[in-house]
């Protein structure tokens, strides 16, 4: 698949997923339909197989190329566990599904959540930080910090997966996001 194309075709999808939402719910259907078809033709040119749904609040798209290779995603409205993730989330915070995602690239896996709590950035960066500490033998853990944020990552080369927390200063509060990567996915 082209790197390239997938973005202008999941921009044009939701672009005309986005119009379809202000007109009847039948053409609605009819707009999120007609996009799907076009984003999945314009990936059978690459010779991949795509199937995309639009329906649930968020982009999934499943796709095999000419040599096998399946990914999927999620994009907007993925499901994240906690366990999945490999970390818990902070207490009371809430999660922005919207922000939410989840691609799965053969046997890699690349998950993200986005939350917002009341407390303050250092309290959540200070939550985060000791949860990553205690996991972090044979590991490389790495901090940055400032009077906005703070950026915690936890790296294990051994088992090629990371774990990275985002904790920013908001009007009220703090947005947190987190990314993990492994590879050897089921």
């Amino acid at each position: 698949m082209d790197r390239h194309t997938f973005p202008i075709a999941v921009a044009v999808a939701v672009s005309l997923a986005g119009c379809g939402k202000v007109e009847e719910k039948a053409s609605e259907k009819a707009a999120e339909k007609a996009a799907e078809k076009m984003i999945e033709s314009s990936l059978s040119k690459e010779g991949t197989q795509a199937k995309v749904n639009l329906s649930e609040g968020g982009i999934k798209v499943a796709t095999t190329d000419a040599a096998g290779k399946t990914t999927q995603m999620e994009l907007g409205n993925a499901k994240i566990s906690e366990a999945e993730l490999g970390l818990p989330f902070y207490p009371g915070a809430t999660r922005d599904e919207s922000s939410s995602m989840r691609i799965v690239n053969g046997n890699a896996m690349s998950l993200q959540v986005a939350m917002h709590s009341d407390d303050a950035h250092d309290k959540v960066a200070a939550f985060y930080r000791d949860k990553l500490k205690a996991m972090a033998d044979g590991k490389q853990l790495n901090e940055m910090s400032s009077n906005d944020g703070a950026s915690i990552s936890l790296i294990d080369d051994k088992a090629k997966s990371s774990l990275a927390v985002h904790v920013s200063k908001a009007e009220k509060g703090s947005d947190i996001a987190i990314t993990a990567s492994r590879e050897g996915a089921k």
